[in-house]
């Protein structure tokens, strides 16, 4: 089952904030209030713009995200384990419709955040990069939101070739290649932003260090590729791409301009986490409802001259939606030693157990004990759920400065003791807690939950 285990709500958290997972948010209300028209208005008014066959898609992300933190779709139970306390509390399952739900998306980014920087990334210098294209190119990956994967694929083997050219020979390097299809206020900006290990290891295990500093040609490089990569595709004319090639101004950039270097854990984190950002904070957001307008303010942007941009509601709601990926597609890419076959290697290669982070060098001492204690699969199952309670616990602890697994009337620990997802069962809890005044977030005193 999935748990709510991080709702973030867009007022400022105090340390000692005590946490109620399953609260609703000014983004619920919008929903509830302007889906209906979305959905109606779609065929004329959107579909251009988020998908011509994307509806039943973004309507079943956005039937998902209203059950969010929902009690009656589903609670797990945590208890006390003082069999005299009897202490618990519950909490309710969450949607993880990442990109789209704020509180699903949070507790992804600082989880994404943690296992890149304690789990992934090689104790080496690595560059934050970010690849942009031109407006007149964004278009085709609106419409086709799976054409990101085979450019993420463009990028790291321009980097590998890159690497190649300047070690005189061929290195396995590695990267995190991110894809997003977002810009300040949600408009639609295709770009992909990279982690990217600043150099690689040549067949005898010797690590060649290539710093990156002009990015001039690697620019050019990429402009061409991907031009081609688009005419390959039959979807730019070959006139069309001799005009991207003339324009002086060509709108291909490349940055790289922040090394992380390998003992600075908190900003790799925080990189990593911004990495994988959601389109929307519920901070920047204020919603009318009297004129169903939707106030988005941010920073002053240079470029578009406003930091405030006022929606209608259902615009809004089709701001948001056309940032949507398609179901099981995975829009962060890993490339050489960070890849599921690279990483399969690690623990029988020296030279990289060496530079191995730290997290990744605790898990294998805990498989490796796990093992020699008891090999059984039950033991291998309850390895994997104290790691998940730690993680939960760890990231509530986190946010709100508070630990939920442990007890705060007797200081004991507490587990999840069950999950319950009985309708007649949950209503019968929801009202005895009612009774004892410990009712959950939008649990009203009528007698119908």
């Amino acid at each position: 089952m999935r748990t709510n285990v991080l709702s973030i709500e867009s007022h400022s958290i105090s340390p000692n904030e005590e946490y109620i997972p399953g609260r609703r948010t000014v983004l619920h209300t919008i929903l509830k209030k302007h889906f209906k028209d979305f959905v109606e208005n779609y065929e004329v008014k959107y579909a251009e713009e988020c998908g011509k066959y994307s509806l039943e898609r973004i309507a079943s992300v956005v039937e998902e995200y209203l059950k969010c933190g929902d009690y009656k779709q589903g609670v797990a139970r945590v208890k006390c384990t003082n069999p005299e306390c009897n202490n618990d509390f519950f909490v309710p399952f969450s949607c993880k419709q990442f990109l789209f739900c704020p509180g699903c998306s949070q507790k992804r980014t600082l989880l994404f955040g943690e296992y890149l920087a304690y789990e992934v990334l090689l104790r080496l210098p690595h560059k934050f990069f970010t690849f942009t294209l031109p407006k007149a190119l964004r278009i085709f990956l609106r419409n086709d939101k799976k054409l990101f994967s085979d450019l993420s694929k463009l990028i790291y083997t321009l980097i590998e070739d890159f690497y190649a050219e300047a070690a005189g020979k061929r290195i396995l390097s590695s990267a995190i290649l991110v894809y997003q299809s977002f810009g300040d206020m949600m408009r639609f900006n295709s770009h992909w932003h990279g982690i990217i290990l600043e150099g690689g290891f040549d067949s005898q295990g010797n690590f060649v260090f290539i710093p990156i500093h002009a990015l001039d040609k690697m620019t050019e490089c990429f402009r061409r590729r991907v031009i081609r990569f688009f005419m390959n595709r039959k979807l730019i004319t070959e006139n069309f791409a001799s005009n991207l090639l003339s324009w002086k101004n060509s709108g291909f950039s490349i940055d790289a301009s922040l090394r992380l270097y390998g003992s600075d854990d908190k900003t790799r984190e925080a990189i990593a986490q911004y990495l994988v950002r959601p389109p929307l904070s519920l901070n920047k957001i204020k919603y009318e409802p009297f004129k169903g307008k939707v106030l988005f303010k941010t920073k002053y942007n240079d470029y578009f001259g406003e930091n405030i941009k006022v929606y209608d509601g259902e615009d809004f709601v089709a701001a948001l939606s056309k940032h949507i990926p398609p179901a099981r597609v995975h829009l962060v890419r890993y490339y050489g030693l960070y890849s599921s076959r690279g990483r399969g290697i690690w623990k029988n290669t020296p030279y990289i157990v060496r530079l191995a982070p730290e997290g990744w060098i605790k898990k294998q001492e805990e498989q490796n004990i796990a093992k020699v204690e008891d090999d059984t699969e039950a033991q291998s199952q309850d390895v994997k759920g104290r790691a998940k309670r730690s993680a939960w616990a760890r990231l509530i602890n986190k946010v709100y400065g508070i630990n939920p697994l442990i007890c705060k009337k007797c200081g004991s620990e507490m587990r999840i003791a069950a999950f319950i997802i009985d309708p007649e069962q949950i209503d019968r809890i929801m009202m005895h807690l009612k009774k004892q005044g410990r009712a959950p977030p939008l649990i009203t005193g009528s007698s119908t939950i």
